[in-house]
């Protein structure tokens, strides 16, 4: 898929499971669902633009259809300018920001790191202990490293280190990090912010409730001081989340029926999901409509497979001078260095006329348009023939937008079959168009079969 319309939907799928959260998760009990749901989330918001529902379209093309040969439609890349096009300046611009956050992640961590390097080094098992020889900042945990200040080195209370041995434990540091990489990915999205603060909050209630004991909520206010601590680094003790973190450690259980709000989400992402293949669908549907020319009168049974097929005017050949004099390569494809294959299917109906035009499938850009005008100005075809009889035919017509002209019109296709017999590519490329009496595409299988005349 295009790069902005993965940006947007993968930012609209983010939004909803955040807004879900919000409003239905944030003030539960179940600190570990929340934390699931949260990177689950992130993930699948990543993932879902990627899902494409088949909706039949693709394997209709190679059954009980003719298909016609390909016809490419070229354009040479556009003149190159000292100067940098608006899509350029985007990209630059983008980039330029996640680079900045890419550096500032890496300042951060290494920051981090320096400090954790400064400190005397014990290992304790499952983590090494370092303790600080001042109390520049306060105590806290990064991956496998528990940071003691010099105070807290000393007297080592019990609250602080259970707290961030749970820390440890449960590898909160990774969830920070994932969130740091999809901000620098997305860092035009403010969502990303709250989806951060969000766990970060999640990760201090597990931790305070693997913590727990009588005294726990005033050794927490009595241990607040108002000391900055490094961006990547969870500290015993923030004034941002203290009162939360209270609340949540003196608040009832949450009834377990509350878990359904968790399945809330998923139909949700589901209709969403359905909505963005549902608008591509109506897109094709309506440019259909909108561009086809007078519909004429199918009467009687449409065939696909004739004994003499229609023709257009002057053959094959003529169809492809045609083709190549009429098909323009849209500008809109150009600059955004778009090309693909665009199905167009039509009939040629037993008085020759075209008609019932259709898009199959697409690319956008103005070419899916293009496609459409090219076939609906057709003139009228020769048409086919039946026991003698005239009949309506349907045809799928491939057309190949393609702005590198060395590039192949067969991208995507593996196998290719003249007659039954396996053939090369280049022995379809070469093949006289007059002398093909079918061609279909199995873009499910990956194949074209082609029967000679």
């Amino acid at each position: 898929m295009n790069e902005l319309p993965y940006f947007l939907t993968a930012s609209l799928y983010l939004l909803l499971f955040y807004v879900c959260y919000g409003l239905l998760l944030r003030r539960n009990t179940f600190f570990g669902m929340n934390r699931a749901y949260l990177l689950g989330s992130m993930t699948l918001s990543l993932l879902l633009p990627f899902v494409d529902i088949p909706n039949g379209t693709t394997d209709a093309l190679s059954v009980g259809v003719i298909t016609l040969p390909t016809f490419v439609v070229g354009a040479s890349q556009p003149a190159q300018t000292d100067s940098l096009t608006t899509a350029q300046w985007i990209w630059l611009f983008y980039g330029f920001g996640v680079v900045v956050m890419l550096v500032r992640l890496g300042i951060n961590v290494r920051s981090v790191l320096a400090l954790i390097k400064r400190g005397t080094a014990e290992h304790k098992g499952n983590y090494t202990l370092v303790k600080l020889s001042d109390n520049s900042t306060p105590s806290f945990s990064f991956g496998s490293y528990l940071v003691l200040n010099q105070t807290d080195a000393l007297t080592r209370p019990g609250a602080l280190m259970r707290h961030e041995e749970a820390h440890i434990r449960q590898r909160h540091t990774a969830d920070v990090l994932f969130v740091e990489v999809a901000q620098a990915i997305f860092w035009f999205n403010p969502v990303l912010w709250l989806y951060k603060h969000a766990l970060q909050e999640v990760h201090e209630f597990l931790a305070d409730k693997s913590a727990n004991e009588p005294t726990y909520a005033q050794q927490l206010v009595a241990y607040a001081l108002d000391i900055p601590s490094a961006a990547l680094t969870t500290p015993f003790v923030s004034k941002s989340t203290l009162k939360q973190r209270i609340v949540m450690l003196q608040k009832p259980q949450t009834p377990r029926r509350a878990l359904l709000s968790y399945a809330l989400a998923l139909p949700l992402a589901a209709l969403l999901t359905m909505c963005t293949q549902s608008e591509q669908d109506q897109t094709i549907t309506t440019l259909a409509q909108s561009s086809a020319r007078k519909t004429a009168k199918v009467d009687g049974e449409v065939f696909t497979v004739v004994e003499q097929q229609p023709e257009f005017p002057g053959g094959m050949k003529a169809l492809g001078a045609y083709m190549e004099k009429n098909l323009k390569y849209p500008e809109a494809a150009q600059k955004a260095n778009i090309g693909g294959r665009v199905f167009v299917r039509f009939i040629v109906t037993k008085t020759g006329e075209i008609t019932n035009v259709e898009l199959l499938k697409g690319i956008g850009y103005g070419a899916d348009e293009e496609a459409i005008r090219v076939v609906n100005s057709m003139p009228n075809w020769t048409p086919a023939k039946q026991n003698g009889q005239l009949v309506n035919v349907q045809y799928n017509l491939p057309i190949n937008f393609q702005l590198d002209k060395n590039e192949t019109a067969f991208k995507g296709i593996n196998t290719f079959l003249i007659d039954g017999k396996k053939v090369t590519e280049q022995d379809i490329t070469d093949l006289d168009p007059s002398k093909i009496n079918r061609m279909d595409v199995d873009t499910k299988n990956k194949t074209i079969r082609i029967t000679t005349k």
